[in-house]
């Protein structure tokens, strides 16, 4: 699981990058000023965003999590010294997972974030893909659907435990979604050949059997032993 934090005081980050640690978690990234932040989370993606109230810049830590929860769909998790009454209201009205107080303890991180990723995964419908004969389908960006062709997808790698970026010849676009959630939605010529990656077979190039490796319009994708005999039997050969 990925984390990003939003803390602007070195001691807090310092504890919570140790908790983070300690949990066995990922740091995605971190960002001490909340207008810097957005742009930042937003190309990392994180799987779960920690952020304090007190931020330095003309947003707050409660407009910056509002921003994120409304624009790019990412849970958050308040880390805070805050008890005022006001204040707290206000955080709630985010819909914030957990609201943790300073210095934050493992324990209470990793629960936090547990919970938070078993919200996302029964909420979690990112990408609509109605059959195996589409030729395009719809991801949420942001506040938008955006439709993607899968005539133009050469592949799609996974990008974190709970995100995926489906890469086209100019340009990656991320999702929300399981690199196996979204292999039963594909048509048929799109195949795995590594844990991490799916690749479309209509846009291979070459395959280096010495690098084990497939190459589609100067991008390349591993092959995994595992996946290699599938692999080899998909394509036609003379």
């Amino acid at each position: 699981m990925r984390v990003f934090i939003v803390e602007d005081e070195l001691i807090h980050l310092e504890a919570i990058k140790i908790a983070i640690e300690e949990a066995g978690l990922e740091l995605a990234g971190e960002c001490g000023n909340a207008d810097l932040a957005f742009d930042l989370i937003g190309k990392t993606m994180p799987d779960v965003l920690l952020v304090d109230i007190a931020l330095p810049g003309l947003l707050n830590g409660i407009t910056l999590a509002e921003k994120v929860h409304n624009e790019l769909r990412i849970p958050h998790i308040f880390t805070t010294s805050f008890t005022q009454s006001q204040i707290i209201e206000q955080a709630v009205d985010t819909n914030p997972v957990a609201y943790l107080r300073k210095p934050v303890d493992t324990a209470s991180l990793c629960a936090a974030v547990k919970i938070a990723m078993k919200n996302e995964h029964a909420n979690q419908k990112t990408i609509n893909c109605p059959d195996e004969n589409a030729k395009t389908f719809y991801t949420k960006i942001g506040d938008k659907l955006v439709r993607v062709n899968l005539d133009e997808v050469l592949m799609v790698k996974a990008d974190g435990e709970n995100c995926i970026s489906m890469v086209l010849e100019k340009r990656e676009i991320a999702c929300r979604t399981t690199l196996k959630e979204l292999s039963r939605q594909l048509p048929s010529h799109f195949i795995q050949v590594h844990r991490g990656y799916l690749i479309n077979l209509d846009h291979l190039d070459t395959f280096n059997e010495r690098e084990q490796t497939a190459v589609l319009k100067g991008h390349s994708a591993p092959v995994a032993r595992s996946f290699r005999k599938t692999f080899l039997n998909s394509i036609r050969k003379v």
